[in-house]
């Protein structure tokens, strides 16, 4: 108990932070959608988090569903996920300047901020949507963390948490594999640069400890744990002399993603970071000027590089903006450093305060466009619904394969607000596309219509086909026993999932 009570003040930057995460998705949560998958899993309670090798996912939602059928109980995963991601950023500033707790909230409520990004860069925004997933993905951000509060000694007690660490990520959300490698970097790299005696080969034997026990760990969950999957992605590698093309070419494909998501302004601050970052580096340093310099800058590219690398390596990388949050861990560690500062030094937390507000703002922003989202595709699916309703070969009993194609297109509200940056399209998307069944589900499973079942396969003769219903929005036609809905909503260009 003594040892627990050791730690009570470390209660009130917990709170400070969930509070601010609640903050930043209590529009989302009051939005109420069921996003992307939860449509299914609310009709049928399963969790399916096996078939992609997340058997940690599936046993904590036995806890907290208390039942092997897993009903909505949202809001509770999402508030989950707040509390976890709460405790994953007070423990990165914890590793990075632990007796900062220690001052008035005037001094660490700088450290707090920028972590932000942590937990609401607009990447995370997405696995925040999902009712049932959310909480999962939050630990693996929080087991992420978790392994190097232990890092001080290269002992047992580091390998082993390094080891579980890395495990529990491969099976909640492998996305957050990355954000390891690129604390360790940034542990290794703080290190370096604040002694001026000769620690380089101390250094290099953390890097080369962690580096062992972590790729020890991808191996055996590899090898023993993992399952073949290759769907909208894979977890494959290339052929062998095709690595390092394919390598490259989907790191810059992630890369261009982040430039094309992110506004201006956006980019702005995080470019005014990441100099800081270099700059204050070099400056602080207790080592060489130059070399510092050198370190300074090989270690952001490394840390950014991490934040996509391993979906990057794989054959078929997933470029949805859920898989890329490792960016926003990224922002929040040299926010860190940029914000340690003394003096004049202060002056830096300015870009850092502002990008945390836009990020917030953000949020809030996409919380109601959701909302909005929503209610324009149910609005349209339950007028499908009518319509189905009123044609004649649906009141028979023969069984009716049914087709959803094209996409709702977005709600008037979401056109008319200033489309910088694709983010918010690549944010909405996953729930009202040709690409993902969730529009065909809520037309069979919640519209209690008999005798229909969804066939994504299905494919007619324009000849054959006759039109029962064409109207601005979208056509429904068929043979008798095949029925397509074919929406005309326009879709976004670019790479959305």
């Amino acid at each position: 108990m003594k040892r627990v009570r050791k730690y009570d003040y470390l209660i009130q930057p917990f709170l400070i932070m969930a509070a601010i995460y609640l903050v930043g998705i209590i529009a989302i949560i009051l939005a109420n959608v069921h996003f992307a998958d939860d449509v299914a899993r609310t009709n049928f309670g399963y969790g399916g988090w096996n078939g992609f090798s997340r058997y940690a996912s599936t046993l904590l939602a036995y806890g907290i569903h208390t039942d092997s059928y897993f009903s909505n109980i949202a809001p509770l995963p999402q508030l989950l996920a707040v509390l976890i991601l709460a405790v994953a950023s007070v423990m990165l500033i914890f590793i990075f300047k632990k007796e900062v707790f220690k001052k008035k909230i005037g001094e660490y409520i700088w450290y707090l901020i920028a972590v932000v990004p942590l937990g609401l860069s607009p990447y995370m925004l997405e696995c925040l949507s999902y009712q049932y997933d959310s909480v999962y993905m939050a630990v693996s951000v929080l087991f992420a963390v978790l392994p190097l509060l232990f890092s001080e000694k290269l002992d047992y007690k580091y390998a082993l948490m390094l080891f579980i660490g890395t495990e529990v990520i491969c099976m909640t959300y492998q996305a957050a594999v990355g954000i390891i490698p690129m604390l360790v970097f940034f542990i290794a790299a703080k290190r370096w640069n604040e002694e001026k005696k000769k620690n380089t080969k101390d250094v290099l034997k953390f890097v080369l400890f962690s580096a062992v026990v972590f790729l020890i760990s991808l191996l055996i969950f590899k090898l023993l744990l993992m399952k073949p999957r290759d769907a909208y992605a894979s977890n494959s590698l290339p052929e062998f002399w095709n690595i390092i093309p394919e390598l490259i070419s989907h790191l810059n494909t992630y890369v261009s993603l982040v430039f094309s998501d992110f506004k201006v302004l956006w980019l702005v601050l995080i470019g005014i970071i990441v100099v800081s970052f270099v700059g204050l580096y070099t400056y602080r340093s207790k080592k060489n000027k130059i070399a510092a310099l050198f370190v300074g800058i090989f270690t952001t590219v490394l840390m950014f590089v991490m934040a996509f690398f391993f979906y990057a390596i794989l054959d078929k990388p997933l470029y949805a903006t859920r898989a890329m949050y490792g960016a926003g861990a990224f922002v929040a560690m040299i926010s860190l450093y940029v914000v340690n500062g003394k003096g004049k030094e202060r002056l830096f937390r300015i870009p850092v305060t502002i990008l945390a507000y836009c990020f917030v703002v953000f949020a809030l922003t996409y919380g109601n466009a959701l909302k909005e989202q929503n209610n324009y595709r149910d609005q349209q699916i339950n007028i499908v619904i009518n319509d189905l309703n009123s044609i004649p070969i649906m009141m028979n009993d023969t069984v009716k394969n049914i087709k959803v194609k094209g996409s709702v297109g977005f709600s008037p509200v979401i056109i008319h607000m200033p489309q910088e940056g694709q983010i918010l399209n690549r944010l909405l998307m996953p729930s009202f596309s040709q690409y993902v069944p969730w529009m065909a589900y809520r037309i069979l499973y919640q519209s209690g219509i008999p005798n229909i079942y969804y066939n994504e396969n299905v494919e007619m003769d324009e000849s054959e086909m006759t039109y029962y219903k064409e109207t601005v929005f979208y056509d429904i036609k068929g043979d008798g026993h095949n029925i397509i809905v074919e929406f005309k909503g326009v879709e976004p260009e670019g790479i959305l999932f």
